[in-house]
């Protein structure tokens, strides 16, 4: 029954939160933008939409640390310290002179660790003391693609996946080699993992998204946690995985075909 079933949502963020998240957000430098990154750069693709799907399970799953993979020029990595700052934010990105260019950016903040090397070598270490830390994963450039090896590394913890394809044709998502980004990818990844979220497109949140130019899918991954809670959610869909991976048929997505 609906009234049993809402005592398992997380709490949606009250007002103060959301001004919070709000303050952090659009307070961050776009610095991605100096350097090409499609949709102009800025935190978390500059979708206000998944900062705060990321509130949630930060708030609701007790996470104790934030891991970025792929920080590039650190838009995403300055927003997780502002929002954030009673968490520990460690990050990576196997360019040098981003890494170098991410760490000054950050060198205010003192809860901050900006790593340079491949994210499928140094994840361990950066969860290293966390005990259910959120991992936002957006190395998605470079010859090689870590993310099935970074998905592998991840125990206890939320997964969030940038750059994911959720079936819907305005927001993008990456593809290496013909192999897209997608629950494919975690459905051979992940063989014990039954099923995935990925954020509801059609949903109601509090802030409007202002990324007019590219949006991108984002997939969220409970790996040792109970996910039942999410399934009631609003702002997260999710896509079971076997026997094999079922996006949501998004009423946009059909309208606008």
């Amino acid at each position: 029954m609906p009234a049993t079933r809402t005592t398992y949502l997380p709490r949606l963020p009250d007002d103060q939160a959301v001004a919070q998240l709000l303050r952090a957000f659009y307070g961050t430098a776009r610095a991605g933008g100096l350097d090409r990154l499609a949709g102009g750069g800025g935190p978390v693709g500059f979708d206000v939409t998944t900062a705060l799907q990321i509130q949630v399970l930060i708030s609701h799953y007790g996470c104790d640390g934030i891991v970025e993979s792929g920080c590039h020029l650190g838009d995403t990595t300055e927003y997780f310290a502002r929002a954030y700052p009673h968490l520990p934010v460690r990050a990576c990105d196997i360019d040098a002179t981003r890494t170098a260019f991410a760490r000054d950016r950050l060198a205010a903040f003192p809860g901050v660790d900006v790593r340079h090397g491949d994210s499928a070598d140094l994840l361990p270490s950066l969860m290293s003391g966390m005990q259910r830390p959120l991992v936002f994963l957006d190395a998605h450039w470079g010859p090689e693609w870590p993310l099935a090896a970074e998905l592998a590394a991840l125990h206890t913890a939320v997964g969030v996946i940038d750059d994911f394809a959720i079936g819907h044709p305005r927001f993008g998502y990456d593809t290496y080699d013909g192999q897209v980004c997608g629950p494919q990818l975690v459905a051979d990844t992940l063989p014990g993992l039954e099923r995935m979220f990925v954020g509801h497109v059609e949903a109601d949140y509090p802030l409007p998204c202002l990324q007019t130019g590219r949006r991108s899918g984002t997939g969220f991954v409970l790996l040792g946690l109970d996910d039942t809670s999410l399934t009631g959610h609003p702002w997260f869909a999710e896509v079971p995985l076997r026997p094999r991976p079922l996006l949501p048929s998004w009423t946009t997505a059909r309208e606008g075909q």
